[in-house]
């Protein structure tokens, strides 16, 4: 996580093989019993396909306080030819430092996903931003509204994308957990009165586990004790009959996320300790613990804790961002 207290090893699982943040920090290693610190990475400009021979590159442009921005997604045939210009970022009058953020490519290696971004602002991040799928060969641009910009999509084969809609910071408000794909248009998966968010696909692309729970305002201590707004869980979404089902909750903790393995035998979970206070001053920490379960989310032990590292506005890094070996 980039925010909180270094991890701590709780227990160390074979079973649980390696995992952390693809860009850096820390990495957990089941086999070895470790968890370590590791050099932070940038990210990198020129993204190939998962599928098929196109590369997606993003040109940048210096500002003049010699930060650079991407402002044009470029593709090219990595057996040969010249790149092709798909998306440039609109530069309004009057308006500084437009540019996208890249998301990344639907695995048949037909689209690609990023965030426009009019102009540059931290804050304005937090409320989202939108979301646009674009066609690598024709360059067709679909808007899919605005939406949070970490945890919140998920490609599965050949080109099915989930997402987090919905604008404003809080996590318990307006966020609608929908599919697209060129075929079948948006489709929806959570329903009014109810909040989605860290979608992440079985390795067979019939199921989707998200978190999610009851739609409304944030009660600090409500939330805290995971009542209300703040009783998140997991669910898995099965593609065919349009239906959800959550899985085992573990008691004294929330879930902010799972992540299967490519069997589908296990998960890893992310959770958080539910505290009680008698009002917000003696609020005490939360810290968040990664479980490894089975597919049922039940049976779990806990590998690691992170403490102080309760996100602004509800928002944390779930697993469904990290690099797994299994």
């Amino acid at each position: 996580m980039a925010r909180g207290d270094p991890p701590v090893l709780l227990r160390a699982v074979v079973e649980a093989g390696t995992f952390g943040s693809p860009s850096g920090g820390w990495r957990y290693d089941g086999a070895r019993g470790t968890l370590e610190q590791v050099a932070t990475a940038d990210e990198p400009l020129e993204h190939p396909a998962p599928a098929g021979t196109l590369a997606a590159i993003e040109h940048v442009t210096p500002t003049p306080g010699g930060y650079l921005m991407s402002t044009e997604l470029a593709i090219r045939d990595r057996t040969g030819g010249p790149e092709r210009v798909i998306y440039r970022a609109p530069q309004r009058p009057n308006s500084c430092c437009a540019m996208f953020y890249w998301s990344g490519w639907s695995p048949d290696g037909r689209f690609v996903a990023l965030w426009a971004i009019d102009s540059y602002s931290g804050s304005v991040d937090q409320d989202g931003r939108p979301l646009l799928v674009i066609d690598a060969v024709s360059g067709d641009t679909v808007d899919l509204g605005r939406t949070l910009l970490h945890g919140t999509t998920a490609w599965t084969s050949p080109h099915t994308l989930a997402f987090v809609s919905g604008a404003f910071r809080m996590l318990w408000e307006a966020k609608a957990l929908r599919l697209w794909s060129p075929e079948k248009g948006i489709r929806q998966v959570t329903h009014t009165g109810s909040v989605g968010f860290a979608p992440a696909w079985n390795a067979d692309g019939r199921t989707l586990y998200f978190a999610g729970g009851p739609e409304g305002q944030y009660e600090p201590l409500a939330v805290f004790a995971g009542r209300g707004a703040g009783d998140h869980r997991i669910s898995v979404y099965d593609v065919a009959t349009g239906t959800a089902r959550s899985l085992a909750h573990e008691p004294g903790f929330i879930e902010e996320g799972a992540r299967p393995s490519r069997d589908g035998t296990r998960l890893l979970v992310l959770r958080r300790r539910t505290v009680e206070a008698a009002d917000i001053r003696s609020i005490p920490d939360a810290p968040f613990e990664m479980w490894l379960t089975d597919a049922e989310g039940a049976h779990g032990t806990a590998l690691l804790r992170i403490t102080h590292a309760f996100g602004a506005y509800g928002w944390s890094p779930d697993p469904s961002e990290w690099e797994w070996s299994e």
